[in-house]
């Protein structure tokens, strides 16, 4: 489990006889998965490639099929069916800002609509509170425009007062994270570090060779109370120059008298989680994306092994003065215990706890019973609901891990191989095609940054899903027999289960590859019948270019519209000229220096001429 010489000591003096049963399972896998997937993927090429080749790109070189990989690409296209289905309601956001006695700093009041007419967003950025939960309920909206009319005209005169009728503080706390396996791992690297899975575990890998961290392929989540060294850990790492101090902090604290790690989480039988074994500064790192993988891993293995984060939320109650059926409260956060919070700091964003500078009074310390505070302005604000967002990468290997699809040391790969087939794309949250990593050049614009991963089906890619008869796809239980479960993950998740079987000592080999076999070859059957002219037809006439294809999706609302960039003061009348010449000024030849207004009757200049922007006079 690592590359240490202690661990290949113990590995060296305590073998044991290969696992028959646990090999048998593994070869189970690997002929069914070739097997199926061969005969498929032939299939699929020699009917539809042409197909594709003409109307969707000139390079695609075959049309496969994957146990994993189909079911991985019908969660994308699940997503773009919903996304297509949504049908957009329009709903108002109110706007209350009121003003702190003593203090005259504004603080804004979050408005309590009328029960039944809450506003539930796909799209908001859902707060997690004590236990794990999460809201996605939009503050302030709602979808009754007569009661967001009547709280705007009664909070918008000019001697409009709120009162605080309560304060209620609520102790929350979250649990520590659990040792880290290889999902959260991919979901963690896809989600904050913004690399694809098959990166983020290509630098794991690296770091493990390196013996900077344990096995990076494990399913398991829970420390080995007697053969793990929580205490010869924490030592190597209590003078690191970043986090030594929570290490140093646990070692004379919760670990001072004894080295048992905690009791949490789930045991695989594998490889421990994932864990940092030698402390390393950025630059033994060498920086970059290696050292960004390496501190996670670093920290999320201190947070394990740290106590609760322990917070109260302060919820004060508040009423119009004037109408006091109208409600509001302000809420603020406040960290009681920093906990395993010490050494993941980001969870202190996801639970909204206050940023403050030393000796500044937070709001939560200056809400009182009965006091009465006077609103600065009130607005409304006309709004739509959104459809979900495309699938992120962290949110399929998510969805792969729950129901099944795949290993530990493959899924990366189903979810790289869904790209480089061509049958989803990776966008910004604007619909942009992410750009490649590369270093800025000298001189170059600075690129507008991109945020998210998002895994859009290609016209080709829902096309390929659609082919297991769409309509028999999206219907089909777990006991159908038909083509559609060719694409869903139950058949997979059942494959899985009978392998298992295989490795537990349960079933024979040789049955269980016999009965999966004769069920794909009746599927299989069944598919050929199904490919019907007519069906190929519509194969072919929904392949459209990817670029069409995101635009449709625009024009659907799945994605944020993009930001316009600040435009300079000299940039406001798009007027142009060449460096050193002035406006409109003769040129030896007699004819003027191109700008925007005679561009076509002179066309645009040559790349090599440097033009500059004016302000027109």
């Amino acid at each position: 489990s690592a590359i240490t010489g202690e661990a290949l000591r113990d590995a060296f003096g305590n073998l044991v006889e290969p696992d028959a049963a646990l090999s048998r399972s593994v070869d189970a896998r690997q002929e069914l998965d070739l097997r199926v997937g061969v005969a498929l993927t032939r299939l699929l090429t020699w009917r539809c490639v042409g197909l594709a080749r003409k109307n969707f790109s000139a390079a695609t070189k075959f049309i496969s099929y994957g146990p994993c990989q189909t079911p991985t690409l019908s969660f994308c296209v699940d997503r773009a069916r919903e996304i297509e289905a949504f049908i957009t309601q329009d709903y108002w956001r109110v706007k209350v800002a009121a003003i702190l006695p003593n203090t005259n700093d504004v603080v804004k009041l979050q408005w309590i609509p009328p029960a039944g007419s809450e506003v539930t967003n796909n799209v908001s950025r859902q707060r997690k509170k004590g236990g794990g939960e999460t809201s996605n309920v939009e503050e302030s909206a709602s979808f009754d425009h007569m009661a967001v009319e009547q709280i705007v005209k009664l909070a918008s005169e000019s001697k409009a007062f709120v009162s605080i009728t309560g304060v209620d503080n609520i102790s929350e706390q979250i649990k520590p994270p659990l040792g880290l396996n290889t999902v959260a791992l991919l979901a963690a690297g896809s989600k904050a570090m913004q690399m694809s899975p098959k990166k983020v575990m290509q630098l794991a890998e690296k770091l493990y060779s390196g013996g900077f961290i344990s096995y990076p392929r494990t399913e398991t989540t829970r420390y080995d109370p007697k053969g793990f060294d929580v205490r010869g850990i924490l030592r190597e790492h209590s003078s690191h120059p970043e986090w030594g101090r929570t290490a140093s902090h646990l070692l004379r604290t919760k670990y001072a008298n004894t080295g048992r790690p905690p009791l949490r989480g789930h045991d695989a039988g594998d490889h421990p989680p994932i864990t940092c074994l030698k402390a390393a500064t950025r630059d033994e790192i060498g920086g970059g994306a290696e050292w960004r993988v390496y501190e996670f891993v670093a920290r999320n293995f201190l947070g394990s092994l740290s106590d609760e984060l322990k917070f109260t939320r302060r919820v004060a109650r508040i009423q119009l003065d004037a109408d006091p059926k109208q409600k509001f409260e302000v809420e603020k956060v406040h960290v009681d215990s920093l906990g395993f919070a010490g050494a993941c700091p980001w969870v202190l964003r996801d639970i909204g706890a206050e940023q403050k500078s030393k000796g500044e009074r937070s709001y939560s310390q200056v809400f009182e019973k009965d006091m009465k505070l006077k609103i600065a302005n009130a607005s409304s604000e006309l709004c739509a609901t959104k459809p979900p967002r495309f699938l992120q990468e962290h949110e399929l290997i998510e969805l792969m891990d729950t129901n099944r699809i795949g290993t530990d040391a493959s899924m990366a790969v189903h979810v790289n191989n869904i790209v480089e087939r061509g049958y989803v794309v990776l966008c910004d949250e604007t619909g942009v095609l992410l750009r490649p990593p590369r270093p800025q050049r000298p001189g170059q614009r600075q690129l507008p940054r991109q945020v998210g991963r998002y895994l859009v089906p290609t016209p080709l890619g829902i096309g390929v899903a659609d082919l297991f008869d769409k309509t028999a796809r999206e219907s089909a239980g777990p006991d159908d027999e038909s083509p559609a479960l060719l694409s869903r993950p139950a058949i997979r998740a059942q494959m899985e289960k009978e392998v298992k079987q295989i490795a537990m000592g349960e079933r024979d080999k040789s049955e269980c590859v016999e009965e999966n076999l004769a069920w794909f070859e009746a599927r299989y059957n069944e598919l050929v019948t199904s490919f019907s002219q007519q069906r190929l037809s519509e194969f072919s006439k929904a392949l459209l270019p990817t670029k069409d294809s995101l635009r449709y999706w625009q024009r659907l609302g799945a994605f944020e519209p993009p930001q316009q960039p600040a435009q300079h003061e000299s940039q406001s009348k798009g007027k142009f000229h060449r460096r050193g010449r002035s406006e409109g000024r003769p040129k030896k030849n007699g004819k003027k220096s191109w700008n925007g207004d005679n561009r076509k009757h002179y066309g645009k200049p040559k790349s090599r001429r440097k033009l500059v922007a004016t302000q027109s006079s």
